[in-house]
């Protein structure tokens, strides 16, 4: 029987997802991700698979009226036009909580690392300066108060360890409360809110989770910043764009607030001219919240039999457009 072809842009997040692609699939591999080389690639192939920053947009989609699968290699799936893709009934894949331990953990690992004053502290010690720990303060997690935007699966998870591993209040802002969440923040002793101004307003650490859509672009801005204690961190691990990183360079700059920790940036990556990044309040990681090694094996291995799956016809088991199914 003759395999499926599928096009693969840029590395997966694990070879052992690549071998897993090749066995179910003849597969095309391009490192290129500029849009007229991408439409000329989709043309005759089944599916896609793709890696940020590479993007599928509709013009190549349009190349291919038989393409039957687009997978993202990962969870998010901003960098793919959904709305496109569903109109011509293409599902849309990806993996979706796959990373929510590691993402969790390298949220609070900012946290530690700002109030601990990680950074400042290794870039005296590295000059010889040990007295600096007389000079440099450092601040404990518990008993602060942390202020999560959303409560998804990588919410709760950064959740259930402030509030049981480092004994910190927590709070989490959703739009809506349904009995599920209001279930789950029980058994987690954290507090829901529905108006946002709360978490900034009282948070000493405020941490972004939600995903990158036309409601959250640019969700937090200067007026939503500039609210929180001149003493508070935020840190974002979601997507860049969820902040107006201009305001959030501003409040950083005029020591409105005491620091940030950013994985996450608007574009990917980001220019070395990037004001953020110049801040000696800032601590930056290139976006690896969720590509610890762990991670990255189940990731790539559950989207690459994911793709196979839908390509011989059976139901995917992660799809982001679930009403496309049956469709075609």
């Amino acid at each position: 029987m003759t395999k499926p072809k599928v096009l693969q842009i840029l590395s997966m997040y694990h070879e052992q997802g690549e071998i897993v692609l090749r066995e179910g699939a003849e597969v095309v591999r391009t490192d290129r991700y500029d849009i007229p080389h991408l439409c000329e690639l989709a043309k005759g192939v089944d599916g896609i698979v793709l890696r940020a920053p590479a993007r599928i947009t509709r013009e190549v989609i349009d190349e291919n009226p038989k393409l039957r699968v687009i997978s993202g290699a990962g969870v998010g799936l901003d960098n793919i036009d959904v709305a496109y893709a569903t109109a011509h009934g293409i599902p849309v894949l990806h993996a979706p909580s796959v990373n929510r331990v590691s993402t969790a953990e390298h949220a609070i690992a900012l946290m530690l690392a700002l109030g601990k004053s990680v950074v400042r502290l290794h870039g005296e010690m590295s000059r010889g300066n040990f007295a600096s720990r007389s000079v440099i303060p450092t601040f404990e997690l518990k008993g602060k108060k942390a202020g999560l935007i959303g409560f998804g699966q990588i919410a709760r998870e950064a959740a259930k360890r402030l509030r049981f591993g480092f004994e910190m209040d927590v709070t989490a802002w959703v739009r809506e409360k349904d009995q599920e969440k209001v279930r789950i923040a029980g058994e987690l002793g954290v507090l829901l809110t529905t108006r946002i101004e709360d978490i900034f307003e009282s948070g000493d650490y405020v941490s972004v989770h939600v995903p990158l859509n036309d409601r959250t672009r640019h969700l937090i801005d200067y007026r939503l910043l500039a609210s929180m204690k001149p003493t508070a961190y935020f840190i974002n691990t979601a997507r860049g764009a969820v902040v107006n990183q201009t305001d959030l360079y501003a409040v950083l700059q005029e020591g409105r607030i005491a620091g940030a920790g950013l994985d996450v940036f608007d574009p990917e990556p980001p220019s070395s001219e990037l004001p953020l990044l110049s801040l000696p309040n800032v601590i930056v990681t290139p976006h690896v919240g969720g590509t610890t090694v762990e991670c990255n094996l189940i990731t790539s291995t559950t989207v690459a039999a994911n793709v196979i799956r839908a390509l011989r016809g059976e139901t995917p088991e992660y799809i982001g457009n679930p009403e496309v199914l049956g469709r075609r």
